[in-house]
């Protein structure tokens, strides 16, 4: 048994390289699973986040929060934010597999759009930090 937040996180890169949407404006080779370098942009990158394991006296289903971050050139936020929604998208079609686990419910509940500095200070990029909420139960 994988542990959940890897699970979805698997589960969320499967996804969003598989969306046409997604890949016409970020080639799937740019979107990581867990991988920090973003020297080519756009780029996509999940696995930031964290986990609220089962009480199994109170609950059986695992709660993931991972941030799915996405950086790009310039300082204009529309590209962005089209990446944003497409990922969006994505991730609210169902039906919703993830190795090991039953999905009950996946959303994304919100999306930050930031400014980001070169090494000179100079404004380079944006970046858009968007929060991903899974609640999963793993499979007997």
């Amino acid at each position: 048994m994988t542990e959940p937040s890897l699970a979805i996180q698997a589960a969320i890169r499967a996804r969003l390289i598989a969306d046409p949407d997604v890949t016409a404006l970020v080639p799937a080779d740019r979107i990581f699973d867990g991988r920090w370098r973003t020297e080519r942009m756009p780029c996509i990158i999940i696995g930031e986040g964290n986990v609220l394991y089962s009480d199994e006296y109170e609950s059986f289903h695992e709660e993931t929060y991972l941030d799915v971050h996405v950086w790009t050139e310039g300082e204009d936020f529309t590209a962005a934010k089209q990446i944003a929604d497409a990922i969006r998208r994505a991730i609210k079609s169902a039906p919703w597999v993830a190795a090991g686990f039953i999905v009950h419910g996946i959303t994304v509940t919100k999306a930050r759009f930031l400014r980001g500095k070169d090494t000179d200070g100079a404004l380079a990029n944006t970046h858009a930090v968007i929060s991903v909420d899974a609640v999963l139960q793993e499979a007997s």
